[in-house]
Order: structure tokens, then sequence, then C-alpha cells
């Protein structure tokens, strides 16, 4: 799956971020998804829905403190700015294909447990080491890496999690609750997490993303999966990254979608590499400003995704997905033109749109994915997909830090909005995207040049 992440806020690919000739289950983003009575019900999913809003909520706010800890705290340049996005991404390039071979024979629900304990961990040395008066930029790195790495194992665990809590049916609707939930996260922890800066610093303020892991770790801990619809099977580790690799490259569907979102993701990490130093030091917006800045963009992603079901009955999710995307596009650029006054609030209102279009895409594509691949290969898929989705970002992050260092940060968030929007518009040139309907999970692949 090639999920873009949202253009003002950290989402975790969202990502972001697909065929089999093997006979499918039918396709779920074909029936009218409405809100089921049976999901309210479902325990697990429930449990796995909360444990999500906690921690996302606290992501939230790490995605404000963390880049405030480095800039007023240890008064990081913007190349260092870039170096610290950048290592978020670059465990993707380094061991993402790696782990999801390695985590589709294994139980999704112990390898998130692992990683969020792991993530706890990473994030919570922060406070330690400022309290010690041991902080460093270098620190904040090695945090990012560590956290990054976690976040591989955990979102392909999550897939295959989600596949065995939510029936069929029921899975248009849970992913549209999920994103709007991501995007509801995203904007109040943004939101909060600027307001707490300000108050108590943003070294205090990491705690808050501490909280939300552990909660999360406790609902993990409580859910009680149904057991896999097919016998699990241990690949040889290289031999199920090449399966992997097999699935996502020898379909043009899925490799498509691959390489657009790797385009798009290029331009959307640029701009967000160097977004909270543009609105600090350049525009001179204080912490709780900027944390209603990137909430603004939030809420057009709470509107996307709860929109996204509905887009998909009346547009058709193939053309739902090309017309949504290219509306994104054209409103990255606009973020450029950001000044202080009533200018930022219209190029800010502009970005909530791109943030609900790239949402309400990644909801449609991501239910037609999970009933178009095999269970058992969802993990080493989603790695496999990523590794080139994700692949530019850490070049994009430090690409353009050194550039904002030359010609400053706003003539590259309008040549990376632009980016976006050449990637997105590319969709119009797929058939198949033009078409109301992506096609069926029984439909044959189609094979590379086709």
């Amino acid at each position: 799956m090639s999920e873009q992440t949202a253009a003002a806020a950290e989402t975790t690919a969202t990502a972001a971020s697909t065929g089999s000739a093997e006979p499918q289950a039918p396709d779920a983003s074909r029936t009218p998804v409405s809100p089921s009575r049976s999901l309210w019900r479902n325990r697990d999913f429930l449990l796995l829905w909360g444990g999500e809003a906690a921690s996302l909520t606290g992501a939230g706010m790490t995605s404000v403190l963390l880049p405030l800890i480095a800039v007023n705290l240890l008064d990081a340049s913007a190349s260092w700015m870039g170096v610290i996005a950048a290592a978020t991404w670059l465990p993707w390039l380094v061991v993402g294909l790696p782990i999801g071979a390695w985590v589709d024979g294994r139980s999704p629900r112990a390898v998130m447990i692992g990683a969020n304990a792991v993530s706890l961990l990473a994030y919570a040395s922060v406070p330690v080491a400022a309290l010690l008066g041991a902080l460093s930029l270098q620190q904040l790195v090695v945090v990012a890496l560590t956290v990054g790495t976690g976040t591989i194992a955990f979102r392909s665990a999550y897939v295959k999690l989600l596949v065995r809590v939510v029936p069929e049916p029921d899975r248009g609707f849970a992913n549209s609750l999920l994103f709007g939930t991501e995007n509801a996260a995203n904007t109040a922890g943004p939101g909060l997490g600027g307001l707490v800066g300000q108050l108590f610093g943003p070294v205090k303020g990491m705690l808050g993303e501490v909280v939300g892991l552990a909660v999360s770790l406790v609902c993990l801990i409580f859910i009680r999966p149904q057991p896999a619809p097919e016998a699990t099977t241990r690949e040889p580790l290289w031999a199920g990254v090449r399966s992997g690799l097999r699935l996502v490259f020898g379909d043009r569907r899925l490799r498509f979608f691959v390489v657009q979102g790797a385009a798009a993701n290029f331009g959307l990490i640029g701009q967000q590499a160097i977004l909270v130093l543009w609105l600090s030091r350049d525009l001179g917006l204080d912490s709780a400003v900027i944390g209603v800045v990137f909430a603004i963009g939030s809420i057009g992603g709470i509107v996307g995704a709860l929109a996204a079901p509905w887009l998909g009955r009346v547009l058709g999710n193939a053309r739902g997905i090309s017309i949504v995307l290219t509306l994104a596009g054209l409103m990255l650029p606009l973020l450029a033109f950001a000044r202080p006054g009533p200018m930022l609030w219209v190029v800010v209102s502009a970005n909530a749109v791109a943030v609900g279009g790239i949402v309400a895409a990644n909801v449609l594509r991501r239910t037609w994915v999970q009933s178009y691949v095999p269970e058992r290969m969802l993990a080493r898929q989603s790695t496999s997909a990523q590794l080139v989705n994700f692949a530019g970002m850490p070049l994009a992050a430090v690409l353009a830090g050194a550039l904002a260092e030359q010609w400053g940060p706003a003539p590259v968030i309008f040549v990376m909005g632009l980016v976006v929007l050449v990637a997105n518009a590319a969709s119009w040139l797929q058939p198949w995207l033009r078409r109301r309907e992506l096609p069926r999970p029984d439909a044959p692949p189609l094979p590379l040049g086709a």
C-alpha cells in the first residue's frame, strides 16, 4: 500500500502507503459502507481504536515538540532539521524489507507490543537526558532512528491485526474511523503540544507521547484476535523478501501506486522538514500558533477520512482517488505564500483541503488493498511497497534543509508542492484510474510492461 503522508502533520504512513492472481474474497471497497452495529460491538476493534487514539495524540504533540526542542533548546540549523527528519524514514531503506518478511511469520499483536515498548523507551530518554544535562542533537537523531524502526514493525503488523479483528464488510468503515481518529489526534495533538510547550517547555511535553504509548500497550495486551485464516508458514527470511517484491512489482496497478506515492511523498516530506523552522523563524509565530496551524490541517484530514466512504459510493474508488489527489496537489504550492495576518489563514485553509484529499485517497486505497492482497502476504507487501514509497524521504528532507539554507524556506516549499502536484496528477494517465472502480481482487494481474 502506497500512502501519502499528510502535508501538515506527521503521519505514520501513513501511511501510506499491492495484486495477486490467487482467488480472493469479494472486494470490500465495492460494498456500500455504513456504520455497522457489529463494529461497535467488536471489543478487539474498540481496544485497537482506543489505543491508537491515545498513541497518536501523543505523536501529534511530538510532531511539534521534537522540532521545537531541536530549534529552541539546541539551536539546530536547517541542515540539522533535515537530518532529524530524514532519520525517521531512513530505517525503511535499511531494514524495511527484512522486517516485513519477519513480521509475516509472527503474531501481529506481539510484534506491535514489542515495537511500542521500544518506542516508549526511546521517547522517554529525551526528558531523562535533559534532566541530566546531556541532551544533544545527536541523541534526537538516534531517537528518530529508533522510533522509525519500531514504526516499521508496528505498521507492518498493524494491517494484519486489523484484518484479523475486523470482518471484511466492516473494513471500509473501520478504516474511515481509524484515519479520522488519526487526524483528530493530529488536530488535538499539535495544538496541545504547542500549548504544553509554551506553558511547561517542550521537554516535559514529550511525556505526553510516553503516556500515549503506555495506553496503547495496555490496549494491545487485552486484544484477543482471531487466528490466521490459513496456516502461517515461516519462509526463509530472504525468500520472504523476494516474494514480497514480486507481489508488489509484478502488477502494474500496484507498481503505479508505489511509484506515484514515492514521488508525492518526496515533495511532502521536503515541505514538512522545514515547515516548523519557517513558521518559527521566518514568520515569527510562537509555538501555540504553530500548533493551531498544524491542527487546522488535521481538521481537513478528519473531514477527508469521514467523507471517503461517501466519495467511494458517489465517485467510485478509482475516480475518487484521482480527483481528490489532484485537488490536494493544487493546494500544496500555496503554502509558500503564507504571511503573518489574514493571508496566513487563507493558505492554512487551502492546506487543510490538501490534507483532506490525501487522507480520503488513503482510506479508499487501503480498503481496496486489504481485500486485494492475501492476509499472509500483507506485512511484506506493505514493507516492499513502502521501501520505494519512502525511499526518497531521507533525501527529500536533507535536500530541503540544504536548499533552504541557500534560497530560504519559501521557494523550497513552493517547488516541493509542485512535485506533489505533478505526481498526483499522473493518476489521470492510468486508464484504470479514470474509471469508476479499481479492479476487482480476482482480476488477473497486469504484468510488467502491460
